[in-house]
């Protein structure tokens, strides 16, 4: 027998490698991890941005906002209507839908 046909045999011989499920979660899990760090460090500098503006603002905004309190009330009462009559507005057409039968057959 000659050195290929032996390893041949022995290559034959030997079964395919098992599946390691604990290893394979562990490995997903660890780049989930990973994903969600990176996520978090991609948002921290807008984060540190938003926080510093706002700071800068904050005695602008203080100022302005007594001011604006009489124009901004009553038109977030109507932008909340308008989304409150919209919202029962899609509801009452998705009920009305769903009551619908159809008398004809497909033939």
């Amino acid at each position: 027998m000659t050195p290929e046909q032996k390893l041949a045999t022995l290559f034959a011989a030997e079964a395919p490698p098992r599946r390691d499920y604990a290893f394979e979660v562990e490995v997903a899990g660890r780049i989930a991890r990973r994903r969600a760090w990176m996520t978090v460090a991609a948002l921290l500098p807008w984060a540190v941005v938003t926080g510093l503006v706002l700071w800068v603002l904050h005695p602008l905004l203080e100022t302005v906002s007594w001011e604006l309190v009489p124009l901004i009330q009553p038109v977030a009462f109507i932008l909340a209507g308008a989304v409150v009559a919209g919202s029962v507005g899609l509801w009452l057409t998705g009920a009305l839908q769903r009551t619908v039968t159809v008398a004809a057959t497909p033939k």
